[in-house]
């Protein structure tokens, strides 16, 4: 009984849902889309089955078995659609591949092991310890949903999240949202742009006092003096160098009528975080990364919001104390997740790892990744796919999509994984 098809049908039905945080409702304290997917998560694995709970719209758990648990968590809420897609965000097959807001990040990945899971079943397999899924609500836009969980529940000390890259990921950087109060520029009059801090800026507009004429932005006259306008192109927060960020082209072009602005834009730009006297790195999982993801100001400041990823030897106060003398200017945290690491031999790891390397026919090794999974919220807790190495990264940018042959090789790799270690046959157990 092969149950992919399946998958793929819930994976289009779970895209159709907007689930983009909203204003709170009586469904979920994130808005109406997160309470009506976590709602439809939450029938669909009872159907399968499973033991579901619905924590107030926060996220939803689904048990199958008994014993020593065994965690998968993923989420169901995703970043704006944004715009600007070839097909559909909301779920779209076209050329062999599947669109959507979340095929990858993290709608996707969730319900191929939750397919995978009910084939074992049906298959004749029985749980050999207590699987629990959890699906957050809330892991986008500020991790609520995992800290309710931590209020009212205990985290499973070995799973994996389905929600970075393959083969495993055994180390994770930390990760720091700051906001940054800075005195608004010279002839700038207004600035806007970005909608989330771990999203390069695709738009930004400011308007000034001065017209400028650089090549890559617009300038047009509007009723307080000019407008400028540039477009980049979105990526994931972790990956800034695979995004084309808007903020810079501006904040450059304004460097022709503004001093200020020119050294912000030396400041802000680099996404190694040589600007801000950042550009850190060490053996252990590599170099710190910098994206400037929001801006936005008043009469007189500017805000910058900045997500940085840092190598696991250093301290985010060391951070926050190096981009205050660099630039004179107050940080307020925003948000912020420690660095994670798991032993690179435990069975988790080596198990999640021979599952990949048998389905691939690859030898690859455990990695460190810049991205902030719910691997960190128990110590002994790993990421585990989808992405594979070497393709597209299509994650928070418009035309998120996956191959059907790729989303085939993942559901496989999940069913052996989870074959290997959280079932027997039912004779064995």
């Amino acid at each position: 009984m092969d149950n992919f098809e399946n998958a793929i049908n819930g994976i289009k039905e779970f895209l159709a849902v907007e689930s983009v945080q909203g204003a709170p409702c009586p469904s979920s304290p994130f808005g109406e889309g997160v309470g009506k997917v976590l709602e439809k998560f939450a029938s669909l694995a009872h159907g399968m089955g499973f033991t579901v709970h619905n924590e107030g719209g926060y996220y939803v758990t689904a048990d199958i078995g008994e014993g020593e648990p065994f965690a998968i968590l993923g989420h169901l809420d995703t970043v704006p659609l944004g715009e600007g897609w070839d097909h559909s965000p909301l779920g779209e097959i076209a050329d062999g591949y599947l669109y959507g807001r979340g095929v990858l990040d993290d709608k996707g990945p969730l319900l191929l092991c939750l397919y995978a899971a009910e084939q074992l079943l049906k298959e004749g397999y029985a749980p050999c310890r207590k699987i629990r899924f959890f699906a957050g609500g809330n892991e986008e836009s500020g991790w609520k949903c995992a800290e309710r969980y931590s209020q009212v529940d205990v985290w499973p000390k070995e799973g994996f999240s389905p929600d970075a890259d393959f083969p495993v990921i055994a180390c994770e950087k930390g990760v720091l949202h700051i906001r940054l109060t800075l005195p608004l520029p010279e002839h700038v009059l207004s600035i806007r742009g970005g909608e989330r801090v771990n999203v390069v800026m695709d738009g930004c507009t400011a308007v000034a006092d001065a017209p400028v004429h650089a090549w890559d932005v617009t300038c047009t006259p509007c009723k307080e003096g000019y407008e400028i306008t540039a477009f980049g192109k979105p990526a994931h927060g972790s990956t800034p160098w695979l995004g084309e960020n808007a903020a810079h082209k501006v904040l450059l072009a304004l460097g022709e009528i503004s001093p200020q602005a020119a050294q912000l834009a030396r400041a802000l730009s680099p996404t190694d975080g040589s600007g801000i006297n950042c550009a850190l790195t060490d053996k252990e999982s590599g170099a710190l990364t910098c994206n400037l993801g929001v801006l936005s100001s008043d009469n007189s400041c500017l805000y910058a919001e900045l997500d940085i990823r840092y190598p696991v030897t250093f301290k985010a106060e060391e951070i926050i104390k190096r981009i205050e003398h660099a630039l004179s200017c107050s940080v307020q945290i925003t948000g912020e997740h420690l660095p994670h690491s798991v032993d690179v031999n435990s069975p988790l790891v080596q198990g999640l790892l021979g599952a990949y390397n048998e389905v691939t026919g690859r030898q690859d090794a455990p990695l460190t990744i810049g991205g902030a999974t719910y691997a960190r919220v128990a110590e002994g807790l790993v990421a585990f796919g989808p992405c594979f190495p070497g393709e597209e990264p299509t994650i928070h940018q418009r035309n998120e999509r996956a191959s059907l042959g790729d989303l085939r090789k993942i559901y496989d790799i999940y069913l052996l994984a989870l074959k290997k270690l959280c079932f027997k046959k039912r004779e064995m157990c």
